[in-house]
């Protein structure tokens, strides 16, 4: 019945238009006695990998068309006709699904441009079919929302900017029915019991039972071999990568009751994508569903059940991902995920703490437990420290750690005093470096970092007060011989501003304190006149 339509479509295909508006030729070729049920016949049949756009093509054609015909016509059986279209959205969402075929071990052959085409044409027939007036409501399967949800990141290579928004706004219409839990129900039954469930069952870590819960006992899994590295073992990776959007999107929507009554459905999969060594996209992003889960979790449930520490060896292993062994660009990424993670573990809001501060305006450090402060010190000394002195020639790196360290800081606050005479060597060996000129960026992020050490470590200062003064001395000079910046340039006056403001902040500390700075900075002025602009303030006091 739809053979001439289909070999239009083929056609129309090959001319990869990017228009989906139907040309009226391909309309006219649908047949005029064509009804709901000819269409799902049509689409129940076995689907051919090279003609799929083709036959979504005739599908979207043909909805088109009957939606037309049903606004005209009131005759028929309004119930018969919403179960069929019901069953065409479902077909439709199964031809969809984005299979990666061509995954394997060692490459991936699969066609994204396939994929990326099917999803848009194919998530426009689902919407079109919505719009279908009719009575009941246009209520899609829940198997349906679920492949839908494989389109709603649009950083997977099988989405687009347009087929992401297309799958949330059909999500978020279907499941908002006022009076009614379809949102609870479709992600603890439907996504976490009836489809992630069995697709990680052969991956699960030996940190956790199979119920989700904290493994008195952790023994060697008699699984853990080179045979678990595998499509089969690991789809979810690999065929069906599209599993990891799917949760992603389950872990963003579940409140806190749904947390609070089925995290055991969650940590599983959790466990298994952190635990994960491969693939520095899929840490990376596994790294950031775990950031949206404990932030979303009711406070202290994971400490009560006991898997917070749990957590914390499966993440903290990420900020060991260093150069040389892993690639700086890779280690960026991984190490940009990770600090925020353990960061929020140890009970600081990372984004809040990045927020910059007066002297002496930082508030005081939040509430926090004796195993988050023993996080955070482990942070601090097993985690930054170690990646300082293990990569410290890899400038973007270290600017790294300084923007994290500046973070932690203003929130451990006074709390971080035990840690300067760990802080202040490394800030003077980055800032004193003759070729520290060479990458602004880390310059000015070690400065950040030791103006926040001012803030909040301001009764130390004093005793580290010259070699404070020893670090803006140097590192203004070092700008000022540079020959590559120039006096008007941007980055030069961004550097000697952050310095300037340094020195005004060291002066109020050591003011406070009763020690007159002028006495020591003069001397330094006399013998490089050009340190008069980095102290003016300190000697016209």
């Amino acid at each position: 019945m739809f053979e001439e339509l289909l070999e239009a479509c083929k056609r129309l295909e090959k001319c990869q238009t990017s228009s989906w508006q139907i040309p009226e030729d391909i309309l006219q070729q649908v047949p005029d006695a064509t009804t709901v049920q000819d269409l799902k016949s049509f689409l129940s049949s076995d689907v051919d990998e090279l003609e799929s756009v083709a036959v979504l093509w005739v599908a979207y054609a043909t909805t088109t068309k009957i939606s037309r015909d049903i606004k005209d016509d009131d005759s028929g059986d309004k119930n018969e006709l919403h179960t069929a279209l019901i069953e065409i959205a479902d077909r439709i969402s199964y031809i969809i699904l984005p299979i990666c075929s061509g995954a394997l071990l060692d490459e991936d052959t699969t066609d994204y441009e396939v994929l990326q085409r099917k999803g848009e044409l194919g998530l426009r027939t689902i919407e079109q079919l919505t719009k279908t007036p009719l009575t009941p409501p246009f209520r899609l399967r829940h198997s349906t929302l679920l492949r839908l949800t494989a389109f709603t990141d649009e950083a997977d290579p099988w989405a687009t900017a347009e087929s992401s928004a297309l799958a949330r706004n059909l999500i978020g219409a279907q499941l908002q029915v006022p009076g009614e839990s379809q949102a609870r129900s479709f992600i603890v039954e439907e996504i976490l019991t009836g489809f992630l469930r069995p697709l990680f069952s052969k991956s699960r870590p030996a940190a956790i039972t199979a119920s989700g819960r904290k493994a008195e006992y952790v023994e060697p899994s008699r699984y853990e071999s080179i045979d678990r590295e595998t499509p089969e073992t690991k789809p979810w990776k690999y065929t069906h990568r599209y599993a990891v959007t799917v949760f992603a999107w389950a872990v963003q929507h579940a409140d806190a009751p749904l947390l609070q009554s089925h995290w055991p459905l969650f940590t599983p999969v959790l466990l298994t994508l952190l635990d994960e060594p491969q693939h520095t996209g899929l840490k990376v992003r596994a790294l950031g569903i775990f950031r949206t889960f404990w932030t979303r979790c009711p406070a202290g449930l994971m400490q009560n059940t006991g898997l917070a520490e749990v957590f914390e060896q499966a993440v903290f292993p990420a900020v060991l991902y260093l150069p040389s062994l892993t690639p700086e660009d890779e280690s960026l990424q991984i190490l940009s995920a990770a600090y925020p993670a353990l960061i929020e573990m140890a009970g600081l809001s990372y984004r809040d703490a990045g927020a910059e501060q007066e002297l002496g305006g930082c508030p005081q450090p939040k509430q926090t437990t004796d195993a988050q402060r023993q996080l955070l010190d482990k942070i601090i000394r097993e985690g930054i420290m170690v990646g300082y002195h293990h990569a410290k020639e890899h400038v973007r790196l270290v600017g790294l750690l300084c923007e994290i360290l500046v973070r932690i800081i203003n929130g451990m606050g006074i709390l971080a005093v035990k840690h300067l005479k760990d802080f202040i060597p490394m800030i003077t060996e980055i800032t004193t470096d003759p070729f520290g000129t060479k990458y602004p960026p880390t310059l000015i992020s070690a400065t950040k970092f030791l103006q926040a050490i001012l803030r909040t470590c301001w009764p130390r200062i004093p005793y580290y007060c010259n070699e404070i003064i020893k670090i803006l001395m140097l590192c203004w000079l070092n700008i000022e011989d540079e020959e590559s910046f120039s006096d008007e340039s941007s980055i030069t006056n961004d550097l000697k501003a952050g310095l300037a403001k340094t020195a005004d902040m060291l002066t109020a500390v050591m003011k406070a304190a009763k020690v007159d700075l002028k006495e020591r900075v003069e001397p330094l002025i006399e013998k490089e006149p050009q340190l008069s602009q980095l102290f003016g303030n300190t000697t016209s006091t």
